[in-house]
């Protein structure tokens, strides 16, 4: 029982932990990606690898928010009475009832695949070396790949729920980089041995890369199940010598679990729209924009997109569904990570009736992301082009094309990416505060008020995402995240402070002191790139130290700024004063 409290933590604490594990298995997702663009070629292969994987993100965000979560606040509720013997039992329940779930899913991915793959790509096969039809099949078979995938980590998710019950957040993250590495290996070795050894078709480079995603799940579990063979013995032990009397009717216990994870999954559901209507309304909407914007040709009487519109939403549809979404995801980690540590806090506070807890750890929470989160987001934007010329630098379109033939230079598309980027940049801030808000108003038991105000967002979003993206483009696709999303944010946030008396005149202090070190992030950016630390146009290695040089200065007087108005003081608990007395003494 000691050891089992001794792991408990703070909600900032046990949010920092479940964050940087996310964080070191985005950042090997978002490095191997290097190599990775290399393998698959660029052009239409990254596309397809990118919008099969966006659809496999959405069905599997759905698969681990509704179980894995009650597992976590059930575990959370019984373990802080005491009632270890009720916790065991959860798990064994969720353990089960998720194997058929993910069957479930996986099943849906399967039948879906071939309808879904005409609806992702662009339908003109001048500038794709497959053509059309080729593309839509390979599209089609890479859907039914990371299908498998979808079998599996929801069963992998059923471990992580239980120990994310117990506050124990080490595992939880441990699992989460041990997985990412196993992908990240197969994924580069396999790819790598056929395409470059083998001499086979880039193609399956995409394929592998699909089917890496089961591997590595498979592989997380075999971990978590030696972690649990052990660890069960302590829990076990506590469990024997509790002295409330637990509940050992197992279709209570479900029927409670099916309870608590019906809100979850239509968060999941409407929480995580945003991406697939992304995914599902670019193609078309963006083909209507070049056709009504000059950007088509007339074929045998039929007014069809030309080889520069296409090339060009080629390139947008890659970007967005890869290159771009690595990228989001930096500032992204921060939602998972924190909405793992609420839920368990918030759950025994209001247990204990402890209603002032739960105020401070609302506010911890909301504060602690958009400190950090403001300043990643913010660089995505400011140094968009450097970022994008170093990790993903797009080459001509067609690929390999000699001059003489492209559609695309490689600086116009790398133009033209850094552009997108930009732009999302506002869409990776709106994505990262999004779910906190979700776990926020599921944690304080607001879930039909939080699920009729997602509905009402995801309704509005649908609305006017295709006429947003007819008038302007790909930025379409984020003012309508922008409307959509702004109006969930002061529905959630009228919610909360009408629940719970929460004050806001602090957090609106703190955030307009985080958007005066905004403002020294482009001042430092401006300057540095006035005296030729570009990062981007003079090698990959040296473009790279000056990206490295103007980042570290633009945060380091973030931080600076925002310190001498005592932010990171009261926000992280980091006081410098403090730490040269510790030295000292």
């Amino acid at each position: 029982m000691q050891k089992l409290n001794k792991r408990k933590q703070s909600v900032i604490a046990g949010g920092l932990i479940s964050t940087a594990g996310i964080f070191f298995a985005k950042f090997l997702g978002l490095f191997y990606a290097v190599p990775f663009n290399s393998i698959l070629g660029g052009g239409v292969n990254v596309a397809i690898y990118g919008v099969a994987f966006n659809i496999y993100n959405y069905v599997l965000n759905i698969c681990l928010a509704g179980i894995p979560f009650a597992i976590a606040t059930l575990v959370a509720k019984y373990a802080s009475r005491g009632d270890y013997q009720t916790a065991l039992l959860v798990k064994k329940i969720a353990s089960r009832f998720m194997i058929g779930f993910g069957a479930l899913a996986m099943l849906f991915m399967l039948v879906c695949a071939a309808p879904f793959a005409p609806m992702l790509l662009p339908e003109s096969a001048s500038l794709s070396e497959a053509g059309a039809s080729g593309n839509i099949e390979v599209m089609r078979n890479v859907l039914i790949l990371v299908a498998f995938a979808v079998f599996f980590v929801p069963i992998l998710s059923s471990f992580r729920g239980f120990y994310q019950g117990l506050k124990d957040m080490e595992i939880y993250a441990l699992s989460q980089v041990l997985e990412q590495i196993a992908r990240v290996a197969f994924l580069l070795v396999s790819s790598a041995i056929a395409v470059y050894l083998f001499q086979m078709d880039r193609t399956w480079a995409v394929y592998f890369g699909a089917f890496s995603t089961s591997i590595a799940a498979i592989l997380a579990i075999i971990h978590i199940r030696f972690y649990d063979h052990h660890q069960m013995k302590q829990i076990q032990l506590a469990a024997s010598k509790q002295e409330i009397t637990p509940n050992t009717n197992k279709q209570s216990i479900f029927r409670e679990l099916i309870y608590i994870s019906i809100p979850y999954l239509f968060v999941a559901i409407f929480g995580y729209s945003d991406s697939i209507i992304n995914s599902f309304m670019l193609k078309s909407g963006m083909e209507a924009y070049y056709l009504a914007h000059g950007g088509g040709i007339e074929v045998n009487g039929q007014l069809v997109l030309g080889d520069l519109a296409n090339a060009q939403l080629t390139v947008i549809i890659g970007a967005i569904n890869y290159a771009i979404v690595k990228l989001m995801s930096i500032p992204m980690v921060l939602a998972p990570g924190f909405s793992s540590a609420i839920l368990p806090h918030i759950t025994s506070a209001l247990t204990q009736k402890k209603y002032n807890l739960v105020r401070k750890n609302i506010c911890d929470c909301i504060d602690t992301v958009l400190y950090i989160a403001l300043p990643v987001c913010f660089c995505l934007f400011v140094f968009a082009k450097p970022i994008y010329a170093i990790l993903f630098p797009p080459g001509a379109y067609p690929a390999g094309a000699d001059a003489a033939h492209q559609v695309l230079s490689s600086e116009q598309a790398l133009d033209l990416c850094a552009q997108v980027l930009k732009w999302f940049s506002v869409e990776a801030f709106l994505s990262t505060m999004g779910p906190i808000f979700n776990a926020l108003m599921m944690a304080v038991e607001l879930r039909k008020l939080n699920i009729r105000n997602l509905a009402l967002t995801v309704i509005l979003k649908f609305i006017i995402t295709y006429p947003m993206l007819l008038w302007l483009g790909y930025p379409g696709l984020v003012l309508s995240s922008v409307i959509s999303n702004g109006l969930f944010f002061l529905l959630d946030g009228y919610a909360l402070t009408k629940r719970f008396s929460i004050k806001w005149k602090y957090t609106l202090h703190r955030l307009a002191v985080m958007g005066g070190g905004l403002i020294l992030i482009w001042i430092v950016q401006f300057i540095c790139s006035m005296i030729g630390l570009q990062g981007y146009g003079a090698g990959r290695m040296i473009s790279m130290m000056q990206l490295g040089i103007s980042g570290l200065l633009a945060m380091i007087a973030y931080f600076g700024f925002t310190y001498v108005f005592g932010l990171p003081q009261v926000i992280l608990h980091i006081d410098l004063s403090r730490l040269r007395k510790g030295r000292k003494s």
